[in-house]
């Protein structure tokens, strides 16, 4: 425990830690003490020399920022010496500075020149000294603006990239009063800066401001000009991108979205976002929106009333239950509604349709993960916060691209980094978060069983084995841990390296590395999950885990970091083809009786059947099985795999809804395609990749007659037959989930209005979970589970004519299908158009060049992309991403299923390239 000091402060008593800084322990006590350098998530830097105070035996005036706490202090923040001198380096500043000033940022010199009342430069002491300032002007990037002749050299650009973001993009140039901040090398453009944006949050003059709206900002709204940013209103919610659940705020005037930022000191993002969160707002005003529902007429979709379009589906939906029964009917839900709208939209499913006949994209991405993790852990949730990836010893990273796909809580990982930490990167590919790895292990495309297997060899060889652990926390205890010995010697590091590819003195390293961390995170991903062995990849990754006994203590454990938004949310509050909401299995006739009475409905009318998947659900309609379905917020034609095949499937539908908020590549086989309000035009909630339960508050209207999903759902049901209950709002949505799902018991909107809260919660005065299995595993009797497994060859092979593995994934500026990124400019100037990354001596085996124009093909279908050289895939093995719809990556990828998850292979397809 750190010890607790009481100081003086202008005369008062203060308590705070000792150590602390004292600016930040006066500012955080509410002692406003000026400054324009320092930032609470920055090291102290001293330069703008504004914070100065005086303290009792010390001479002179001190920077605050630079004094450490000591028990007994007396400090003095402000009489006439002391404001005489701060008011005299505002002048220095103000002689360097161009004042000019357009109110669209927020400039805190500026509000420091007001509260001096040095506006009047005749009141000043010092003489403008502006025509020796470089004034240097970068506009070169998509985002942003540099004006030179703003800065003050506080350095708290520097220090946002490098310190919070751990890019280090920005530096001085020159040096003196000429000196300027310059990205990379030279222009903005030309450097690694990926637009996050944290210097434009964290800069205190406007030096450096978005580009974007700052002409369509009102400056006569009439609001302080000391707001940030002026005349615009503040709507705090939840990002509608990846599963970080970053909190933002919106900046709205005139019912437009204008600009975004991090909200400071507030888990999990504590200010911090990407590219996407700061500038990814603009589709939600895109033109391009759905506006009215729309019903197909001989071929066509055409206009109609809400009433038309609910009273068709209504009928067609009873007409197919009637006429083949319950199962004929199918729902797809989305990740990228809230926990409110899919808990309706299953509760929908259950009892207007009769099915489990239910899923989402997680059967796409993570439902390998789930299983594997709900069978040996007991949880298929992720263990830990998302801080701890800066307080991990050691992170192992396999399969997932977290620069790129999870790009804020990368930030924490390179921040763990430079506080001397260790990054294992497993991956076939080169990321970004290769610079940061101590080893990279490049396996080959379907070798993941292999490797982990040969890695736990070596972490028994080594001595890393935790046998106590083993033995309290571990089913069977050292003799199942035996039973996986005796299976994994085989895996030596050369029969290991042999497979993989990886050369054995890495996958020492890499052992050693883990295994001899005091404490250590597994972060996996898609790239172990899309298998037909995605299973029992994760089945081997969890071994390894449980056998050097990383895992249940603090920042210790497994984390997947969910792809979208809502991920998480949307299995735990139910909607699955095997669980009710909270994870309750279908067949639990307890949890189907309480259901039953809290939703009126009679309990032999709740389906206990397990229901098809995703694919299953498209197979089942290609054979004339499923027969009507209704689709939320997703687009399988372009994330299914064998997309001509799910287009068959589709088309063979005797009727699809569609509900959405943009034209999608799905929406022309919709029979009736309905118009949905986005994450700013409704309440409610997400869960984020640590469970965290967070708001999402609506902060502009929807466009003509688009509803949120909720309200479309029960005057769907209503007109059914069916009553889906009868609710205020989203709050009361979410009550009745808290009472369904035992891990949200304890939240409610009051509870999380300020800040998110982690399940399981399980009454109101808990504080939530941040680390799950400190105690035990969530398993039946609480101990986890070895389940050994063996490496199995890919049932898909290079050929002569297909001589080429395809591995597919995601980039930074795109978002799963880009139907709402690639409606965002500022996005789509960093990256708007498909690549093929293929090794150089491959392109120069096969006769292709650097961008050349190319076909992908196989017995499943074509593309056409663009060749990228990188030396960063293996050779024989290619990578495309999948964001983009007029290259649809998946009309390669195969619908063979993993066996015991339903997902398919997305991440290995064999196929040809030839020059097009």
């Amino acid at each position: 425990m750190n010890q607790t000091v009481t100081i003086q402060i202008d005369g008062s008593p203060l308590q705070a830690e000792a150590g602390a800084n004292l600016l930040a322990a006066a500012l955080e006590a509410g002692i406003d003490i000026p400054h324009l350098c320092y930032h609470p998530k920055l090291s102290p830097t001293g330069a703008c020399r504004l914070c100065m105070v005086k303290i009792e035996g010390q001479k002179g005036l001190v920077m605050s920022c630079a004094v450490a706490i000591e028990e007994g202090q007396q400090v003095t923040t402000r009489d006439e010496e002391i404001e005489d001198a701060r008011r005299q380096t505002l002048e220095y500043l103000l002689a360097e500075q161009n004042e000019e000033y357009d109110g669209t940022y927020r400039d805190e010199l500026r509000e420091l020149v007001l509260r001096y009342g040095l506006e009047d430069p005749a009141r000043r002491r010092y003489p403008k000294l502006t025509g020796l300032v470089n004034r240097h002007f970068d506009d070169s990037s998509p985002v942003l603006s540099f004006d030179g002749s703003k800065c003050i050299k506080c350095f708290r650009c520097i220090k946002a990239c490098g310190e919070v973001q751990g890019k280090h993009v920005l530096s001085f140039n020159d040096r003196g009063i000429g000196s300027y901040i310059i990205a990379g090398l030279g222009h903005w453009s030309g450097s690694e800066c990926d637009g996050c944006g944290e210097c434009i949050q964290l800069c205190p003059t406007g030096a450096i401001v978005e580009k974007l709206h700052r002409d369509e900002i009102d400056l006569s709204a009439g609001q302080a000009a000391t707001s940030d940013p002026p005349a615009l209103h503040k709507v705090r919610t939840t990002c509608p991108y990846c599963g970080v659940g970053c909190q933002i705020e919106l900046f709205v005037q005139n019912g437009r979205i204008l600009r975004a930022n991090g909200v400071e000191g507030i888990p999990p993002n504590y200010g911090r976002l990407c590219i996407k969160g700061r500038f990814g707002y603009d589709y939600v005003h895109s033109t391009d929106r759905l506006t009215a529902p729309l019903i197909k007429r001989n071929g066509r979709h055409e206009e109609a009333s809400w009433d038309e379009a609910l009273e068709l589906i209504a009928r067609r939906f009873n007409e197919i239950r009637a006429a083949h029964g319950p199962d004929a009917l199918a729902g797809y839900a989305s990740a990228k509604c809230t926990n409110e709208d899919t808990y309706l939209f299953q509760k929908f499913i259950r009892i207007a349709f009769g099915t489990n006949n239910l899923d989402y994209c997680t059967r796409l991405c993570h439902a390998s993960t789930v299983t594997a993790m709900l069978k040996a852990l007991g949880s298929g949730a992720g263990s830990n916060s998302i801080e701890d990836f800066a307080k991990a010893e050691c992170l192992f990273i396999t399969g997932n691209n977290i620069i790129e796909t999870h790009p804020v809580t990368a930030t924490f990982a390179k921040n763990g980094k430079e506080k001397g930490h260790k990054i294992i990167v497993c991956d076939p590919r080169w990321t970004p978060m290769v610079r940061y790895a101590d080893v990279w292990l490049q396996q080959r495309l379907g070798t993941d069983v292999a490797l982990l297997n040969g890695l736990t060899q070596l972490l028994i060889e080594g001595g890393y084995v935790d046998k106590a652990f083993i033995r309290e926390r571990v089913e069977g205890g050292l003799d199942s841990f035996a039973a996986l010995q005796q299976q994994v010697a085989a895996y030596t590091p050369e029969r290991t390296a042999e497979i993989t590819g990886v050369p054995a003195e890495k996958l020492r390293k890499a052992a050693q590395l883990y295994g001899g961390a005091e404490t250590a995170m597994v972060v996996t991903g898609m790239g172990m999950s899309q298998s037909t062995s995605g299973t029992n990849n994760v089945y081997a990754l969890i071994n390894m885990m449980l056998t050097a006994g990383q895992v249940g203590r603090e920042h210790c454990g497994i984390d997947p970091p969910r792809g979208q938004n809502n991920v998480q949310g949307v299995t735990d509050v139910g909607c699955s083809p095997i669980a009710y909401p909270g994870y309750i299995p279908v067949g639990n006739k307890e949890n189907r009786r309480k259901l039953a009475d809290l939703w009126q409905v009679p309990f032999e009318d709740l389906p206990a059947e397990k229901g098809l998947t995703t694919i299953e659900i498209a197979q089942a309609a290609g054979r004339g099985e499923v027969k009507g379905m209704f689709i939320m917020g997703e687009n399988p034609m372009i994330t299914d795999p064998d997309l001509n095949h799910t287009r068959k499937a589709l088309e063979n539908l005797d009727f699809l809804v569609v509900q959405d908020i943009f034209p999608t590549d799905t929406t022309p086989l919709a029979d009736v395609i309905l118009p949905a309000a986005c994450f700013a035009e409704k309440e409610g909630t997400f869960v984020n990749s640590d469970r965290r339960t967070v708001r999402v508050r609506k902060a502009v209207e929807p466009p003509g007659q688009a509803r949120p999903d909720y309200e479309i759902l029960l005057d769907l049901a209503g007109r059914m037959g069916y009553d889906l209950g009868s609710y205020s709002g989203s709050s009361d949505i979410f009550d009745e989930i808290a009472r369904v799902a035992p891990i949200f018991s304890g939240i409610n909107y009051r509870r999380i209005e300020q800040q998110g809260i982690q399940w399981p919660c399980p009454s109101s005065d808990h504080p939530g979970t941040p680390t799950l299995f400190l105690d035990a595993f969530k398993t039946a009797n609480g101990k986890a589970h070895l389940v050994p497994v063996e490496h199995i060859e890919p049932s898909e092979h290079q050929s002569s004519d297909q001589p080429f593995l395809l591995n597919t994934g995601r980039n930074l500026y795109q978002y799963h299908t880009s139907t709402m990124s690639r409606r965002s400019p500022a996005l789509n100037e960093y990256s708007n158009s498909s690549y093929v990354l293929m090794h150089p001596k491959d392109a120069r085996q096969y006769d292709l060049e650097d961008g050349a124009a190319v076909r992908l093909f196989n017995q499943r279908g074509e593309i056409t992309s663009t060749i990228r050289l990188h030396d960063g895939v293996n050779r024989g093995e290619i990578f495309v991403p999948f964001h983009f719809r007029e290259t649809a990556v998946n009309n390669l990828t195969r619908a063979e299923l993993d066996p015991d998850s339903k997902i398919a292979p997305f991440k290995l397809s064999a196929c040809g390239v030839e020059k097009v």
